[in-house]
């Protein structure tokens, strides 16, 4: 029997795993992994937090991986789920993120243009000086600048972008998805 304490030991547990295979570059595992957790914490509203943790690990793995076009549909997506949500300081910080990190797959993918508006927005949201990144990319991206996907990537690792680092994951925690719910 599968009791609430139970039930977020497996949940973190496999989404720890996810991070593991994610920071090896095995998406394909990370996001088997992080959607199992995000299905047993879906239909849990004291899990709101864990959702939202899941599913940045999903955006990032499927960024790393490539998929720009999916993380755009995720954050559109993500957003949707946001405006339901009291406009607290939290969301307020948590939409900023969300929008910086559309633009950096418009980005990726070569389109200035389309990230300008999301980077505008973000900054406008929260400020100036409390995304760094946000701050840097629409700067560049305001001057015009040819951003490589290289130069992007570093900029990400310098102000810490990625939640998903060898430093923020527990070992310890990690499992494997149990077999009996392979099946499902």
């Amino acid at each position: 029997m599968i009791t609430a304490g139970n039930n977020q030991k497996l949940h973190v547990g496999i989404a720890e795993k996810g991070k593991l295979y994610s920071l090896e570059g095995n998406y394909k595992e990370a996001l088997r992994h992080y959607r199992e957790a995000i299905r047993l914490v879906q239909n849990n509203k004291d899990n709101d937090l864990f959702f939202q943790h899941y599913s940045q690990c999903v955006m990032e793995a499927l960024e790393l991986s490539g998929a720009y076009d999916e993380v755009i549909s995720y954050c559109e997506k993500f957003l949707d789920f946001l405006e339901e949500k009291e406009e607290t300081e939290f969301i307020k910080r948590h939409k900023a993120h969300i929008l910086e990190k559309l633009a950096v797959q418009y980005l990726l993918k070569g389109s200035r243009e389309d990230a300008l508006p999301y980077l505008k927005e973000a900054q406008n949201g929260i400020g100036k000086g409390v995304q760094p990144l946000t701050d840097d990319l629409l700067n560049w991206a305001q001057r015009n600048y040819q951003l490589t996907k290289k130069q992007i990537t570093e900029v990400q690792k310098k102000y810490n972008y990625f939640i998903v680092r060898k430093d923020k994951v527990r070992p310890e925690y990690a499992i494997e998805i149990p077999d009996i719910m392979k099946q499902f």
